[in-house]
């Protein structure tokens, strides 16, 4: 069966043929994802959507001629836009450290910018995936059901991530930890 046959049965809703295709397709475009993103689990969740959204769009697609050209286009596209959410997300990482630098507080120790420093790379250092869920649980306050709907994964994935991000961190701050404020005692409690 051809590409294009395979295309316009998943438009019809025939998931054998969406598991055929995704079969066929997934670690190539896993590698071309990776030759632009530089990291394999970034690589395999742009990869991921490309599909989900081929999946939950069938109905609004237009049967293209060379399939195989549309799933690397996608694959592109959602490469240049994991990236930017990347930057985003990197930009208001340090700045939100920034700020925490310039709060006036009493607790003069922790705004040295040596701390921030160490926190933020210490933070950077962890895997893609365990740092943006701890960002999200940790900074942003979200909860772990939130979260794992959020990101279509399961709960128990999010407290593995949590835990993982909490263990890296308390032996990269080891030294610190006593300088970290009240709100990151879940470090030093761990």
């Amino acid at each position: 069966m051809t590409d294009k046959e395979l295309f316009i049965k998943i438009i019809n809703g025939n998931k054998l043929a969406f598991d055929q295709l995704f079969l066929s397709y997934y670690k190539p475009l896993c590698h071309f994802a990776l030759s632009i993103l530089f990291n394999a689990d970034d690589a395999e969740e742009a990869t991921q959507k490309v599909f989900i959204n081929l999946w939950e769009n069938r109905k609004k697609i237009i049967c293209p001629d060379k399939p195989k050209s549309y799933l690397y286009k996608s694959t592109y596209n959602q490469c240049l836009k994991e990236q930017r959410i990347r930057i985003t997300r990197e930009k208001y990482q340090k700045q939100y450290f920034i700020q925490l630098q310039n709060t006036d507080d009493n607790d003069d120790a922790f705004y040295n910018l040596e701390t921030i420093e160490h926190l933020y790379d210490a933070i950077q250092g962890l895997p893609e995936k365990c740092r943006h869920i701890f960002i999200l649980n940790k900074l942003e306050g979200l909860t772990q059901k939130e979260i794992a709907e959020y990101l279509s994964v399961s709960t128990k994935t999010v407290e593995n991530q949590i835990r993982n991000a909490i263990v890296k961190l308390r032996h990269e701050l080891k030294p610190f930890l006593h300088l970290l404020p009240g709100y990151f005692l879940f470090l030093q409690n761990f």
